[in-house]
């Protein structure tokens, strides 16, 4: 049906408004381009103070397109004082005032069990999608599953993919969640994290076979991943990233010459909105598009907030606030330097508040057993903290997942194991890298996975692997977090000792003990040439 068509028959039989809605539908689903934009965001981790910007941000682009989709790619859990307070609560209060259209499950939203993840959902307005993630026997969160792709949405409920009818038009949405959430996270051992690119290709084909041939994917499987799928999963259109934290600037283009698939992420915390415009031709095949990261907290030449506080945002912000104040105001200790916990450096060097951290662990460890070394995954440190006086609130943005301090008894060969791990993924800047207290060692990253680390000094003294030590750790690696297997065999085999104490609270004590602290980078951790 061509436009001059519709334009005669809309001034031959007077037709209303409402009928000429549908008369555009009818055009793009005959004949004419489809033109659909994505506002997206994707590891937001609880950073509420930058939502009042972000809503402004998503209302402009909304005067713009009323039609736009706004979904997030995961890890809405985890992050700040506001999560610990309210437990995803006041996420998804934000998250229904500003009116996502869809979400996935990020490895944290599993942090907190099962109870806290239903919680969340079942506050929230709009739709959870998930194709890879199985909870039928989890007895909290298997009444938020529907089996089925659904004729009806509705908010608070977990589909494993959903249509949206936008313009007219049928677009598809499915879900998929990592496979590590089962060690990056805390999820009970009913839950199933199924084959992503597996599920992926099953969802997809139930779409098509209700007639979607317009299909996004909200993917928490972190950029890398993303890349494989775009290229062996045909029928994807879109893929709304998160996991990795990455910023694309621009989309990431594959299967240009054949039915492109693109690939868009929006960085972390609420600091970019992600936008693409996207043009579909009668087939459905991406013909045009256009993608970019608004800074949502960018200033203009004179200083003003690009994208002003939103008023109720605000508000409510201040309100939430009011009981986290003394708890972030409590002063803990003090700093003579800056201490450096930037997501890039602690996941693949040393930094002076990584040695911290390592120190503290170690120094209490040692008041209940003897302990020799100390580890600390670069993934638990989310924060840097600055030269000057330490709050709580301070160390529980530094150490934010309400991990507890144990000790494990390790043969050499063990620590060993777990160091080759800690160096493994380095160009991926994986959150198992380890920061270390009591000991030093040295890693080539140009030798084979498993092959890198090539001196350890315990105490000062070389490495026996035949020796059994003590270490500190977190609970999480303790479980085998961040794939640390061989952590988690010597827990199951007894060689454990849980001493009760949350670790921002062990650190909080350190710094209380010891202020002020001026830690420094002193070679701990050397990478040698490549």
């Amino acid at each position: 049906m061509k436009r001059i068509g519709l334009i005669f028959a809309i001034l031959l039989f007077n037709i209303s408004p409402v009928d000429l809605d549908e008369v555009k539908a009818k055009e793009m689903e005959y004949g004419g381009a489809f033109r659909l934009t994505i506002l997206h965001t994707n590891d937001v981790h609880s950073h509420l103070e930058n939502v009042p910007n972000l809503h402004t941000a998503i209302k402009e682009e909304r005067k713009k397109d009323g039609d736009a989709l706004l979904l997030d790619a995961g890890d809405v859990f985890s992050g700040t004082l506001f999560f610990n307070e309210y437990l995803g609560q006041a996420d998804a209060e934000f998250m229904n005032e500003i009116g996502y259209d869809a979400m996935t499950l990020g490895n944290h939203e599993f942090d907190k069990g099962s109870e806290v993840l239903a919680n969340f959902i079942r506050k929230l307005s709009f739709p959870v999608v998930s194709s890879n993630v199985d909870v039928r026997l989890d007895p909290t969160l298997a009444p938020l599953m529907k089996s089925r792709v659904p004729e009806q949405l509705e908010g608070g409920k977990i589909y494993p993919s959903i249509i949206q009818t936008v313009k007219g038009v049928k677009v598809g949405i499915i879900g998929l969640t990592t496979e590590d959430t089962t060690f990056l996270s805390a999820p009970v051992k009913e839950i199933v994290f199924q084959n992503a690119e597996k599920k992926a290709v099953e969802e997809i084909a139930k779409l098509q076979a209700r007639g979607v041939n317009h299909i996004i994917l909200l993917s928490h499987l972190g950029g890398r991943q993303d890349k494989v799928l775009a290229q062996k999963v045909k029928g994807i259109d879109i893929i709304v990233g998160g996991h990795s934290h990455t910023r694309l600037e621009n989309p990431l283009v594959y299967n240009l010459k054949s039915e492109p698939t693109l690939i868009v992420q929006a960085d972390e915390y609420g600091k970019s909105l992600g936008k693409l415009t996207a043009v579909f031709n009668e087939r459905g095949v991406l013909t045009e598009w256009d993608g970019e990261l608004l800074d949502v907290l960018a200033k203009d030449q004179k200083g003003n907030d690009v994208y002003p506080p939103d008023p109720w945002a605000e508000k409510r912000l201040e309100q939430l606030r009011k009981p986290i104040e003394k708890v972030k105001t409590m002063d803990v200790g003090a700093t003579t330097i800056s201490l450096n916990g930037d997501r890039r450096d602690v996941r693949t060097k040393e930094t002076n508040l990584g040695n911290l951290i390592t120190d503290g662990m170690l120094e209490k460890a040692n008041q209940y057993s003897p302990t020799q070394i100390a580890f600390q995954n670069g993934g638990g440190i989310r924060n840097s903290i600055g030269e000057g006086d330490i709050t709580l609130g301070d160390v529980l943005e530094v150490l934010p997942f309400g991990n507890t301090l144990v000790t494990l008894n390790l043969t050499g060969e063990e620590i060993l194991l777990a160091l080759e791990h800690s160096v493994a993924d380095l160009d991926n800047e994986a959150g198992q890298f380890l920061q270390v207290s009591g000991m030093t060692f040295r890693f080539d990253p140009s030798k084979a996975i498993g092959n890198r680390i090539t001196e350890v000094n315990i105490q000062g003294s070389p490495l026996d692997r035949s020796e059994m030590y003590g270490v500190a750790v977190n609970a999480f690696l303790a479980g085998g977090g961040d794939g640390f297997t061989v952590l988690r065999n010597a827990k199951e085999n007894g060689r454990i000792s849980d001493l009760h104490l949350n670790l921002y609270e062990v650190i909080s004590e350190y710094l209380t003990r010891h202020s002020p602290v001026s830690p420094q980078v002193e070679g701990r951790i050397v990478k040698e040439k490549e």
